[in-house]
C-alpha cells in the first residue's frame, strides 16, 4: 500500500515528466514538509535550482539527496556540475568521482571528470578522462571539446583544430565546436562552414537556446573578421540575448553602495592590526574582466620563483558565504562589523592552504580573479604584505569585449551595451572608493601602456612582486602554465595592438553604450554639451590610444551617476 508520501511525490514526479515544473515543484515542497529528506524531491528541487542559476541551493538540495541515495550516480553527477560551476573544485572531483564508481561505463561521466581535472589544471589527468570517455563513445561531442579545450589552454592552438572538426564531422556538440573553430581564427575570406552556421539558425524548427547561441557567437564573430560589421552586431546582441538572463542593475547598484557605506576609513583603522597575517605569498590581480588580468598574470608567472593560480574561487566563495552577494540589510552590516580577530584568522587560514595546495614551495603564487575588487576590503585587511595590481583599459575597449566574447552566464550584466557600460561604472566607482579608503592602495597597470611599453612595464610588474628581473617575463607567451580563461588563445602569441581602440569598428552600433559610460566614454563620443558636474573621483581610465602612437598621459575624470 502506498502512503500519502509516496502517492504525493508520485504526482509531483507525473507532472514534472509533463512539463509542468512550478506546479511539481510546490508538490515537491509538500513532500518535504512531511519527510524533510525526501530523496526524489531533493533530487528534483535541485535540478529546478540549478536551471534558475541558483547554485548554493541546487548543491544542497543534491547533497541531502546523496545521502539518502547513494547508489544514484545521477545525483552525484549533478552535485558535481553543481559544484563545478559554483567553483568548488575539490569536492566537483569527489562527487564526480564517485558517479564514475557507481557508473564506469558512462562516457558522460568521464568527461564531466576530465572538465574538472583541466579547470584544476590536471592536464595528464584531464586528458585520461576524455579519452577513457571517447574509449567508451568514440563520437561522444562533450569529451571530443574538452579535448580541444585542453590542448588551447596548453598552448597547442593548432592540435585543438582536429578535435572541433571531428565533433562538426559527426555532430555532436556541433554549434560549440563552431564557436571554437571560429573564436580560435581570424577569418580573411568566408569559411565554408559559415553557410551550415545560417542553415541552422535559419531551420524549423530552430536549434535549442544554448546551441543558438553558440551559433550566433560563431557567426558575429566571422562576419567581425570579414568587416560585415551590420551582420556581426546582429549575431552578437542574439546570442547574448539567449546566452544571458537580464541583469538587475538596480540591487547591484544598492549592493555597491553598500560597500561604499560601511567600509570607511574608521573601518580599516579600527580592525588594522586585528586583522593581519604576516605571509607575502598571493599576488592579487583584479579588474574589470577583458582588462588585461590574465596577460598579467602570464608575465609574472614566467618568473622562476612565481606560480600562476589562475581565476581562483576562495573570496567569490567568502563573499556568498558572508551574504555579500544578497540584498543589504542592518543584519548584514552587523555581522560584517562583528567579525573578530579569529574570524580573519580562519580566512586568511583557509585561503593560505589553498595557494599551498597549488605550489607549497613557490615564493609567490597569482589569483586573477576579476572580480576580487569588491572584496577588496577583506583582502587588503588580513593580507597587507601582499601584492595586489588593479589592470585598468579603455572603458569602451572593455565593453566591447564584452559584448563581443561569450562570457559566463554569471557576467549577464554584459546581455545589453546599456548595462554593461553602466556595470563598468559602478566598478570605477567602487574602486576609485578602495584608493581613498584602503590603509594601502592597490597599484594600477594600464593595459594600453603595457602593451606600448612592454618591457618597462613587465619589469616594475615583477618589481612590485618584489623578485629580481628575470627576462624569461618577456616571453610570456611561451609559458606551460594551463591557461582556462577567455584570453586562452591571445596569450599564446606575442604582444600585440590590435584589441587598442576596437570599440572605433562597432562605434555607430555603440551610442546606448556611450551614454550608459557617461565621462568613461570617449571624449570625442560624449554626448554634445556633456558636462561632468557631480563629485566622486574616477581612477584614471585610459583614452584610447593610437596602436602606432606613444602612449598618451591617463585621463582623469570626475563623475558620480544620479542615484
Amino acid at each position: 500500500m502506498t502512503t500519502p508520501i509516496q502517492r504525493l511525490a508520485e504526482q509531483a514526479l507525473a507532472l514534472q515528466h509533463a512539463g509542468r515544473i512550478d506546479e511539481a515543484a510546490e508538490l515537491f515542497r509538500q513532500v518535504l514538509e512531511l519527510d524533510p529528506r525526501h530523496p526524489q524531491a531533493h533530487f528534483t528541487l535541485g535540478i529546478i535550482a540549478h536551471q534558475a542559476g541558483h547554485l548554493g541551493a541546487a548543491i544542497q538540495h543534491f547533497q541531502i539527496a546523496a545521502s539518502r541515495a547513494k547508489k544514484h550516480p545521477q545525483i552525484f553527477q549533478l552535485l558535481g556540475i553543481s559544484l563545478m560551476h559554483a567553483g568548488d573544485l575539490d569536492e566537483a572531483q569527489s562527487a564526480l568521482q564517485k558517479a564514475v564508481a557507481l557508473a564506469p561505463r558512462m562516457a558522460e561521466l568521464h568527461a564531466q571528470l576530465g572538465e574538472v581535472y583541466r579547470l584544476k589544471r590536471k592536464p595528464v589527468m584531464a586528458r585520461a578522462s576524455f579519452e577513457k570517455a571517447l574509449k567508451l563513445d568514440p563520437e561522444h561531442g562533450h569529451a571530443l571539446i574538452g579535448l580541444g579545450h585542453l590542448e588551447v589552454s596548453l598552448g597547442n592552438i593548432d592540435a585543438s583544430y582536429g578535435f572541433y572538426e571531428h565533433a562538426v564531422a559527426v555532430d555532436s556538440e556541433a554549434p560549440t565546436a563552431y564557436q571554437r573553430l571560429a573564436f580560435h581564427r581570424s577569418h580573411k575570406t568566408r569559411p565554408a562552414f559559415l553557410d551550415d552556421i545560417e542553415a541552422r539558425l535559419a531551420a524549423t524548427p530552430g536549434p535549442g537556446p544554448e546551441d543558438a547561441a553558440a551559433l550566433n557567437w560563431s557567426a558575429a564573430k566571422i562576419y567581425g573578421d570579414l568587416g560585415d560589421v551590420p551582420h556581426a552586431v546582429d549575431h552578437f546582441r542574439a546570442a547574448r540575448a539567449t546566452h544571458y538572463d537580464p541583469f538587475d542593475m538596480g540591487a547591484h547598484r544598492e549592493r555597491m553602495a553598500f560597500l561604499r557605506e560601511v567600509f570607511t576609513p574608521d573601518f580599516f583603522a579600527e580592525r588594522e592590526s586585528l586583522a593581519a597575517d604576516d605571509s607575502d605569498k598571493p599576488v592579487f590581480i583584479f579588474g574589470m574582466p577583458r582588462s588585461g588580468t590574465t596577460l598579467v598574470e602570464q608575465i609574472i608567472a614566467r618568473h622562476s620563483h612565481v606560480t600562476a593560480g589562475g581565476e581562483l574561487t576562495y573570496f567569490r566563495r567568502v563573499q556568498d558565504d558572508l551574504g555579500l552577494k544578497r540584498q543589504p540589510s542592518p543584519a548584514l552590516e552587523e555581522r560584517l562589523r562583528s567579525l573578530d580577530a579569529g574570524d580573519y584568522r580562519r580566512i586568511a587560514r583557509g585561503y593560505l592552504k589553498e595557494l599551498d595546495q597549488i605550489d607549497r614551495r613557490a615564493r609567490r603564487v597569482t589569483d586573477k580573479m576579476p572580480h576580487n575588487f569588491e572584496m577588496l576590503w577583506l583582502m587588503r585587511l588580513i593580507f597587507p604584505k601582499a601584492t595586489f595590481i588593479h589592470t585598468l583599459r579603455s572603458p569602451a575597449d572593455i565593453c566591447i569585449s564584452l559584448l563581443t566574447h561569450a562570457m559566463s552566464k554569471a557576467h549577464n550584466y554584459a546581455r545589453d551595451e546599456r548595462t554593461v557600460g553602466e556595470y563598468v561604472l559602478e566598478y570605477a566607482r567602487l574602486v576609485s572608493h578602495w584608493e581613498k579608503v584602503l590603509p594601502q592602495p592597490p597599484h594600477s597597470l594600464i593595459y594600453e601602456k603595457l602593451v606600448h611599453a612592454q618591457e618597462e612595464e613587465s619589469r616594475r610588474l615583477v618589481d612590485l612582486c618584489g623578485l629580481d628581473w628575470e627576462e624569461a617575463c618577456l616571453a610570456f607567451y611561451e609559458g606551460d602554465t594551463p591557461v582556462n580563461t577567455f584570453s586562452d588563445v591571445q596569450v599564446r602569441k606575442p604582444m600585440f595592438r590590435s584589441s587598442i581602440g576596437r570599440w572605433r569598428r562597432y562605434q555607430d552600433h555603440l551610442q546606448e553604450l556611450f551614454s550608459a559610460l557617461g565621462p568613461l566614454a570617449p571624449e570625442e563620443m560624449r554626448a554634445p554639451g556633456f558636462e561632468d558636474t557631480l563629485a566622486d573621483d574616477l581612477p584614471p581610465f585610459p583614452d584610447i590610444l593610437p596602436a602606432n602612437d606613444a602612449p598618451r598621459p591617463a585621463m582623469s575624470v570626475e563623475y558620480s551617476p544620479a542615484k
